[in-house]
């Protein structure tokens, strides 16, 4: 599979769902309802390209009686599905990234004054729709492997001041203009207070759809390098 959409048209599978039921006939009187459980067992096929399966099950009640009830499902956990993209399949740059006042991508350590042009910019692409899209500043010795990533250990990660979060973001597509999203840093947190002189990372967090927005686990996650502030 590939953390992209496919762009259509869409690949098709002989492979096919299977259903059972808690009863496959009964009689039902006039003013009267009845349960019937239908129990989905799904198609073989790669669950990494999150293939869709649909069809309708037929209720028939004689010769000319006949009712309808369409399904659809999903092959696949939407939770393990990639929201952050980290390749470099769009433009052949690996995204998210960092420009510099030259607008080249920062490697190493850089400081900014804030001056004129003198910002780093943040380039980032969602190769899947979120519901909740965060970036943070935090301390510049910070690892990945410092986050904690089990239980409700999102509020545990310790950061420096919130720059901007999101509810409920689409997926970038591949055009030139809208394929990306871009954010010049300024000197201010989200809140307006400004940002004290030192050096920092920024965070991204993105929750995979159908996660546990308290779960650090359930984040897409991206550290910058090391960006100074002074200003």
């Amino acid at each position: 599979g590939t953390i992209f959409a496919a762009t259509g048209p869409v690949p098709l599978t002989n492979a096919s769902a299977s259903v059972t039921f808690s009863t496959t006939n009964f009689t039902l009187p006039p003013g009267l309802s009845l349960p019937v459980v239908a129990q989905f067992t799904l198609p073989e096929g790669d669950a990494s390209t999150f293939p869709v399966y649909s069809g309708f099950i037929e209720v028939s009640s004689g010769p000319t009686d006949n009712l309808h009830v369409t399904y659809l499902g999903l092959g696949a956990s939407l939770k393990d599905k990639q929201v952050l993209d980290t390749t470099d399949k769009w433009l052949g740059i690996r995204f998210p990234l960092v420009l510099n006042s030259t607008l080249n991508i920062q490697v190493n350590p850089t400081n900014y004054t804030f001056k004129g042009q003198d910002a780093p910019i943040l380039l980032y692409r969602l190769v899947f729709g979120t519901p909740y899209f965060r970036l943070d500043l935090v301390d510049f010795n910070i690892q990945l492997a410092d986050i904690p990533n089990e239980g409700d250990s999102f509020s545990n990660v310790p950061i420096v001041g919130p720059l901007a979060d999101f509810d409920y973001i689409p997926r970038h597509d591949n055009s030139q203009s809208t394929g990306a999203s871009v954010v010049r840093l300024s000197t201010h947190f989200a809140n307006g207070t400004s940002i004290p002189n030192g050096s920092y990372r920024l965070l991204i967090r993105a929750l995979r759809v159908t996660g546990d927005a308290t779960k650090e686990e359930d984040y897409d996650s991206w550290l910058s390098p090391i960006i100074g502030f002074q200003t």
